[in-house]
């Protein structure tokens, strides 16, 4: 296993976990964007096409071809901290200490400036916050992975991505030839499987 230099997260279900009010603001938005009401086969033609393109944000962008930054758009209209949850109680002291052992940073296709403060976790814990906005094509398209590679200015082999998703985040991970790690499940796909936060930090200490 190569020396990890660098560890890059995803935001979504992954550091925090998104809430019924964020459930809700996402149907409204995909049903005001189709120009129809909320309903049950509204929500459903949104479920097909999130199954389609493993993304919240691609739903928008790529399956309605709207602008990129479409939906982090519709959250930075709400009140962030009705959106979503602190994923683990431990996390801002996990992310305190891993700070202090090598460069963490967040690649999500949300926004960071408002989240982060909104869930209790320090902006300067983080080197670098990419938003998956700046690119036509969001996550799993890989533009924003070949783009932490080159913030990192490291090798791939030496950069850790962890996320929640095999699809979206792990397997593109891997393409661009990073490390990869999923939380909350495992799955052979990974280098890592992290049940919590706290085993993040022990797999890095032994680095």
């Amino acid at each position: 296993m190569k020396k990890i230099q660098h560890v890059w997260f995803d935001f979504s279900d992954t550091l925090a976990f998104i809430t019924d009010a964020h459930r809700t603001l996402l149907y409204q938005s995909f049903a005001d964007a189709v120009g129809e009401p909320v309903s049950p086969a509204v929500i459903e033609k949104f479920k097909e096409l999130h199954k389609k393109y493993n993304s919240h944000s691609a739903v928008f962008t790529v399956g309605l071809g709207l602008l990129p930054g479409y939906w982090a758009d519709c959250v930075q209209s709400a009140d962030p901290a009705t959106l979503y949850t602190l994923a683990d109680p431990h996390l801002p002291q996990v992310l305190e200490q891993l700070h202090s052992l090598v460069p963490v940073s967040i690649f999500s296709n949300m926004r960071m400036e408002t989240l982060l403060p909104a869930i209790g976790l320090k902006k300067e814990w983080f080197t670098q916050c990419l938003s998956g906005s700046e690119f036509k094509n969001p996550k799993p398209a890989l533009d924003g992975f070949y783009k932490m590679i080159e913030l990192s200015n490291l090798p791939p082999e030496h950069i850790l991505f962890i996320g929640d998703s095999v699809q979206k985040e792990i397997l593109p991970a891997k393409k661009v030839g990073m490390m990869t790690g999923i939380v909350w499940s495992t799955a052979p796909e990974a280098d890592f499987s992290f049940c919590n936060f706290e085993e993040i930090l022990v797999a890095i200490q032994k680095n």
